[in-house]
């Protein structure tokens, strides 16, 4: 996943355009990385620069919850939603922490820049994947503790697990995918993307046992779960950072930020199917599997001061999307 910073210069000069989204929800100033649903309790959580930014979907309320943790990339809720395993850039640490409390209850040392993070239900353990110094951290979310680390070189992206003891990671600066034995906590396979630069985001789809990887350079990589082979590429939008799956409809969403899409693919076909409008700098997303509905995070940004090379986040313009599929 992109730095903070780097998020918001994609999103250079976001402006509202004919959307999709059927409702936003502002926010605080500031910078974004993952999103994640949890849909049994209706909230969206956004990991951000200061704490994560909560959506209460059933009601429409937001806040923000954990605000001592800086510069976070991803939040997973735990305990039957009681808690949010945080991945904590500033110190290199997956935090745990009580959402209704902001009480923290685990600090858990897994790397240089922890980024993403995945519930793998075969172990019901989470796996952390680091961005920069390479390597995946197995941590027990009930005991708080890290049980074990997989060697992986590279800058670790978006994972994805099939529910079965598979864990599919890309590797940004590879152009690889690597898939682990979760049990077996050991590198199965690396598995390159032809004509995939720079592969982020990341969907499994449970039906045709296909894994989708969103790449810098406009495509989407479709790759074989059940032969752990490269199988094809289908043209997305530019700039993406998410790739999500709807069970429902088979479909996988890639949202791309520098040119405000939302990219349909089926991934059985290895087509792109349809793309619509979203918002620029709408480049991370979640669903809620049980509504289709998408959730982005994105903003506006005004033109840089002279002598600096980043725009500067247009005051109160942070907001979340929801972004109806079906």
């Amino acid at each position: 996943m992109k730095t903070l910073a780097r998020i918001g210069a994609l999103a250079l000069f976001a402006l509202p355009s004919a959307a999709l989204a059927q409702a936003s929800y502002p926010g605080p100033d500031g910078g974004w990385d993952y999103v994640t649903v949890d849909a049994a309790h209706h909230r969206v959580f956004v990991a951000r620069g200061d704490g994560v930014f909560v959506v209460d979907t059933a009601t429409g309320k937001t806040s923000t919850v954990l605000d001592s943790l800086k510069h976070n990339h991803a939040a997973v809720p735990i305990t039957d939603g009681r808690e949010l395993l945080v991945t904590v850039g500033a110190t290199g640490e997956a935090v745990i922490g009580e959402i209704a409390t902001g009480a923290i209850r685990a600090r858990i040392k897994v790397g240089s820049k922890p980024d993403a993070a995945a519930f793998d239900p075969a172990t019901g353990e989470i796996f952390v994947m680091d961005n920069k110094g390479g390597g995946v951290a197995v941590i027990d979310p009930v005991a708080g503790t890290l049980v074990g680390t997989i060697a992986v070189e590279g800058a670790l992206e978006f994972a994805a697990v099939d529910g079965a003891g598979k864990l599919f990671v890309n590797v940004e600066d590879k152009n690889e995918l690597i898939v682990i034995d979760t049990r077996g906590r050991s590198v199965l396979a690396h598995i390159p993307l032809k004509g995939c630069d720079g592969p982020t985001g990341l969907a499994y789809a449970t039906d045709s046992h296909r894994i989708v990887s969103a790449c810098a350079n406009g495509v989407a990589a479709v790759v074989s779960a059940e032969t752990s082979s490269f199988v094809g590429l289908t043209p997305i939008g530019q700039g993406p950072d998410a790739a999500v799956y709807d069970p429902q409809v088979k479909r996988v969403y890639v949202p791309s930020g520098r040119d405000g899409k939302l990219t349909t693919v089926d991934p059985a076909q290895v087509k792109t199917l349809e793309q619509k409008p979203t918002e620029r700098g709408a480049r991370t997303a979640a669903i809620d599997p049980t509504t289709g509905k998408v959730y982005s995070a994105t903003a506006r940004f005004q033109p840089p001061v002279a002598g600096e090379k980043r725009p500067a986040m247009a005051p109160g313009s942070f907001h979340v999307l929801e972004i109806p599929t079906r």
